[in-house]
């Protein structure tokens, strides 16, 4: 339970306060003067350390016990009243919304119906939904029997990607995650491909595509694009594709944004979607590598161009009114620092499992990294007039003199 909260109200319960994300959202809300509660497993949460964050909850591990998290959360908004519920992380977003009908009334969840929801976290829903809507993806093989498996890597073209149909799955109330893996020839396809199985049932096999990624950042309600934001992502972690970690906001390519609203008004969607496409650098066509059904790891070069999607979707929750945000400034660009070094090092040491993969030139990349300063540069996390978060890293310390100096409130259950 809270204690000495319990008949307080507030605008807005947010998750994961260690994620980067959640001090973009957090930061959003403050700015409008919205009065937001962060939650974390721990005390050294990144945004705990923001001067935006006034109060801040501590709960059980949602990827450790997700039955004691889920509990933590219904008793934290049953003893206190929240306008709005903004979970954060994919290990959030779908326990909670499998419980969504035990969440009072009082407190919006501005998410998808929950079987729209896992047409986007399941990718082979995603992708069969694509190919019936004429929607250029990578050639995909879906699997329905180990029988298939071994004529179908004699068909692949290589080198294939083995894609778990769930980014995150839970096992006894634990969370696993796994990301793709790349592999060279039908032996080494068939060997990763039952050792995924064993966690992540039948993942998808696809061909690999090489390109540039890109990002169609959206908002919708009713049917109707309500926000738009382009982005371009130029380098990522891991390297073959991931968070980015360097990007721009662009002008959309006007297929790939075709090709993005299609795909959502197909869905009928409701609230935030990021639509992630790769232009294939063989036929520069672009084609969809997933949707994410959440706030994304571009969110921040999104707001810095002008498209605040944390408060518009503040305002969808709450039946405000939300103009439309079609247009936003081009060139803005982002780096997640420690995300960047990250890249550099895994870009030195060369290519981990020995796939015939699109990479990086090792000079280039660290010229292109030591650029510290570029005209419309922005660094994730990173504010003039707040600036611990981001160098909170280093200064670990403080982080725990941060909950005694007054200017955090602490909920304890």
């Amino acid at each position: 339970m809270l204690r000495d909260q319990a008949m307080n109200a507030y605008d807005a319960l947010i998750t994961d306060g260690d994620l980067r994300l959640t001090l973009v959202v957090l930061r959003s809300l403050a700015r409008k003067n919205i009065e937001a509660v962060v939650g974390a497993e721990s005390k050294r949460a990144l945004s705990f350390f923001s001067k935006s964050c006034k109060r801040m909850l501590l709960y059980p591990s949602p990827k450790d016990n997700s039955t004691e998290f889920l509990i933590a959360v219904q008793n934290t908004l049953h003893r206190t009243k929240f306008r709005v519920l903004f979970p954060i992380g994919e290990w959030t977003i779908f326990p909670i919304s499998k419980i969504r009908d035990r969440i009072p009334r009082r407190t919006k969840l501005p998410l998808p119906p929950h079987e729209t929801l896992e047409k986007t976290l399941d990718k082979e829903l995603t992708f069969r939904l694509a190919i019936k809507d004429g929607i250029p993806t990578p050639e995909t093989y879906f699997v329905r029997s180990l029988r298939e498996l071994k004529a179908i890597s004699e068909k692949v073209k290589y080198p294939a990607v083995i894609k778990p149909r769930w980014s995150w799955v839970w096992n006894r109330g634990k969370a696993l995650f796994r990301r793709p893996s790349y592999v060279n020839s039908a032996g080494e396809l068939l060997s990763v491909y039952e050792v995924i199985h064993r966690d992540f049932p039948f993942p998808l096999i696809q061909e690999y595509i090489p390109g540039t990624n890109y990002s169609v950042a959206t908002l919708y309600c009713n049917s109707q694009l309500k926000a738009i934001c382009g982005i371009k992502v130029y380098r990522a972690m891991p390297v073959t594709g991931g968070n980015s970690v360097y990007r721009e906001s662009v002008e959309l390519d006007p297929a790939m944004k075709k090709y993005a609203l299609q795909l959502l008004e197909a869905l009928d969607w409701y609230g935030i979607a990021e639509i992630e496409f790769r232009v294939d650098s063989r036929d520069h066509i672009p084609k969809l590598m997933e949707i994410n059904g959440r706030f994304w790891g571009s969110l921040e070069v999104a707001v810095a161009a002008g498209v605040d999607f944390p408060y518009l979707l503040y305002c969808l929750a709450t039946d405000s009114e939300v103009r439309p945000v079609l247009s936003y400034r081009k060139g803005v660009k982002c780096r997640w620092f420690g995300g960047d070094v990250q890249h550099l090092l895994s870009v030195l040491k060369g290519v981990s499992n020995g796939a015939s993969l699109q990479w990086p030139s090792r000079l280039r990349t660290l010229i292109d990294f030591l650029k510290f300063y570029e005209k419309g540069l922005m660094y994730d996390s990173l504010c003039c007039d707040d600036p611990m978060p981001f160098f909170s890293s280093i200064y670990a310390i403080t982080s725990e003199r941060a909950l005694f100096t007054g200017k955090i409130k602490k909920f304890e259950f």
